[in-house]
């Protein structure tokens, strides 16, 4: 394993007592989008990659689909198997999937591109484990300056001057915000009448502490930045981060906008 995908794992197996916080409540807002975009209904095998505490493979599952899960991140799936007991999850990577071709109707990436070293073979896989004529929906956040939650800790954390050597090499986080490079990857990887669609919305924090907490806790490359940093530094992109967040004060808490594209496409007929 690359040391970028072992910090990965690590980093989000640590998160699976803290993931629930704004970052999960935002990446909820996609589930159903996604779903519906790969097509999954009553009795559609689907297998939900980068599955994490197990959300999206419970609402397909709430569909009458049949999920399975999978993932790298092992904390994750601990998390995952005592939330859905009735729900199979599997250790493996978005890389080299553990599961022979063709094996579902429908495969739903949410959030998943944009941590994978080599983004292409991970789409090959995609489209690689569906049927054909099976469907293949992936999501993706918006850029920095449309994902507050996501953008304005980044920005902070830069402003501090916080440096990012606590993280390993590994692939761009704001490439696949560009929406032609999102649905070029599902093209890339052979799926035919490849969609765009967006979901906007804004996400309330109760105060600057929960929107604090949410960056500690549902981030992994942010989060090791501070964690890394003299205790002076975190301070100053503490207060950074309450300086940019001030135009999206809302009374006590904030309104963050957020915005999240999802992609899919039809792996072609035999």
């Amino acid at each position: 394993m690359s040391d970028f995908k072992a910090f990965e794992a690590v980093g989000w197996s640590d998160r699976a007592g803290t993931f629930e916080t704004l970052v999960a409540r935002a990446t909820a807002e996609a589930i159903e989008p996604l779903l519906d975009a790969a097509g999954v209904g009553a009795g559609t095998r689907v297998l939900d990659v980068g599955c994490g505490l197990g959300a999206l493979a419970a609402a397909a599952a709430a569909r009458g689909a049949q999920p399975t899960g999978v993932d790298l991140a092992s904390g994750m799936l601990d998390a995952a198997r005592r939330r859905h007991p009735e729900i199979a999850f599997v250790l493996g990577d978005a890389e080299d999937l553990p599961f022979a071709d063709a094996s579902f109707d429908a495969v739903a990436a949410a959030f998943v591109v944009n941590h994978v070293p080599d983004p292409e073979r991970a789409a090959a896989e995609l489209a690689r484990v569906a049927r054909p004529g099976g469907r293949v929906a992936a999501a993706m956040w918006g850029p920095p300056d449309e994902v507050a939650l996501l953008g304005l800790p980044s920005a902070a954390a830069v402003a501090a001057g916080l440096d990012d050597r606590a993280i390993p090499a590994g692939p761009r986080a704001e490439r696949f915000t560009d929406p032609g490079e999102l649905g070029g990857l599902l093209r890339g990887a052979g799926l035919e009448d490849v969609t765009l669609a967006e979901v906007a919305f804004s996400l309330r924090a109760g105060d600057f502490d929960e929107l604090w907490r949410g960056v500690l806790g549902g981030t992994v490359r942010t989060a090791a930045r501070l964690a890394a940093a003299p205790a002076a530094a975190r301070e100053q992109a503490r207060d950074e981060l309450r300086r940019l967040a001030e135009p999206h004060r809302r009374g006590a808490g904030y309104e963050l906008p957020t915005t999240i594209r999802i992609a899919a496409g039809r792996v072609p007929p035999a």
